[in-house]
C-alpha cells in the first residue's frame, strides 16, 4: 500500500534487479494486493524479477520497426505478461495484452481468455462446449421465453449479471410472478441470464487451478439465513479436500475456459448427487497454497512457456483436511468457519 493507505498502482521495483534474470510482468492494478505482497517475493526467491505494470501507465509505441514498450520512462521487454484485469480496465488490458501478444510477447491469461471468463454468457458457452456444463443456462431479452422457461423448471431460478464478480446483483426468483416483477425492472438494452435453482448444502468450492492442475480447495459458506456463498458478500470459509471427482471436474472446466491461473467455481447438487460447475473465473484473489504453487509455474514459464506448459507440475496438492489458519489469508481467517 503506498502512504495513504490506497493500492499502488503499479509496482516497479523489479526494475532494478539483475537484467540477466527474466522479468514478468502482472498487467493490472492492486486490487489483490494482498496476493502480490506474497507471491512477488516468492518470485524474486525463484530468480525472477516481477513487476506489476497499470494499463495506464503502460506506454506503446509503433511504427515501421513494430511495438517497444516503456512504463516510468524505461523501457521494458517483458519475458512473460500476465493478463490480471477485470472490470473497468478489462478493456484497455485486452488490448494491450492483445498488442504485447502480437509483438512476441508470452502472455497467460491472454484478452480473449479473460473476455470469455469474464462474461458468464460466453463463460458458460466455453464450459458447455467442453463438457464441464451439467446444468441449462438461458441468455436473452425475450420475457416469454424466460416465462416459459421459470414454468418449464417448476422451481426456483437464479438470475446473475452477465458480467461482474464477488456475489453482486445476484437474484432469486420463486415463480413466474417474481419472474414478471424482475422483467417489469430490467431495462429493455439488457440480457437476462437464468440458471436453475440448485439445492445445494448451503456451500460452494472454490478449487485452486493452475496450469489446468487443481492444487487447493475451500468451502465458501453463506452466511446465517441467506444463499450466496462469496467470501466479499460476507460467506464464510473452511479448507476442502480435493477429492478425485472434485480435480477431475475442476479440470475440464479448467481446459474448456482456457484458464492457466484460474479458479472453478463448483456446487454440490443435493437433488442428483453430483457436482457441477458454476463457473470457471479468470482472476481468481488466491490463498497462501494456491499462491506458492503458482509462483513455481510461473518462474518455470518466463523462463520457458512451451516446456512449462508441457512438464510443470504442483509440488503439492491439498488432498487431506488440513485445519491450519495460514492456509487463508491473515484478513481471512476471522471468516472461518469452525
Amino acid at each position: 500500500m503506498s502512504p495513504d493507505g490506497t493500492a499502488r498502482r503499479s509496482r516497479l521495483e523489479g526494475l532494478e534487479g539483475d537484467p540477466d534474470r527474466p522479468l514478468l510482468m502482472f498487467l493490472g492494478d492492486g486490487i489483490d494486493d494482498e496476493d502480490h505482497d506474497i507471491l512477488f517475493p516468492a518470485l524474486e526467491r525463484l530468480g525472477v524479477r516481477v513487476i506489476r505494470v497499470h494499463p495506464a501507465d503502460l506506454v506503446t509505441r509503433l511504427d515501421r520497426e513494430g511495438a517497444t514498450f516503456s512504463v516510468a520512462g524505461r523501457r521494458i521487454r517483458p519475458d512473460l505478461v500476465v493478463g490480471w484485469v477485470l472490470g473497468e480496465l478489462l478493456r484497455p488490458g485486452m488490448a494491450q495484452l492483445d498488442v504485447l501478444q502480437r509483438a512476441g510477447v508470452p502472455v497467460i491469461n491472454d484478452a480473449l481468455t479473460l473476455l470469455r471468463a469474464q462474461n458468464k454468457y460466453t463463460n458458460s458457452a466455453t464450459l458447455a462446449a467442453g463438457g464441464a456444463l451439467r446444468f441449462p443456462v438461458l441468455v436473452g431479452r425475450d420475457d416469454d421465453a424466460l416465462l416459459d422457461w421459470v414454468t418449464e423448471l417448476d422451481g426456483p431460478v437464479v438470475i446473475k449479471p452477465t458480467v461482474g464478480f464477488g456475489g453482486r446483483g445476484l437474484l432469486r426468483l420463486d415463480g413466474v410472478e417474481d419472474a414478471r416483477r424482475f422483467l417489469g425492472e430490467l431495462a429493455e438494452d439488457e440480457l437476462y441470464y437464468a440458471v436453475p435453482w440448485i439445492d445445494n448444502p448451503g456451500r460452494d468450492i472454490r478449487v485452486y487451478v493452475i496450469n489446468h492442475h487443481p492444487v487447493f480447495a475451500m468451502y465458501r459458506y453463506a452466511p446465517e439465513g441467506k444463499w450466496i456463498t462469496n467470501v466479499l458478500a460476507g460467506g464464510r470459509i473452511a479448507m476442502c479436500p480435493l477429492t478425485e471427482e472434485i480435480a477431475e471436474l475442476a479440470t475440464t472446466a479448467s481446459r474448456a475456459a482456457r484458464t492457466l491461473i484460474g479458479g472453478v467455481d463448483i456446487a454440490e447438487n443435493l437433488a442428483t448427487g453430483e457436482l457441477v460447475v458454476y463457473e470457471a473465473n479468470s482472476c481468481p484473489t488466491c490463498e497462501p497454497p494456491a499462491l506458492a504453487e503458482l509462483a513455481g509455474f510461473l518462474a518455470a514459464a518466463a523462463r520457458d512457456l512451451d516446456e512449462a506448459l508441457r512438464t510443470w507440475r504442483p509440488d503439492t496438492v491439498y488432498t487431506d483436511y488440513d485445519p491450519d489458519p495460514a492456509l487463508f489469508h491473515e484478513s481471512k481467517r476471522a471468516q472461518m468457519k469452525r
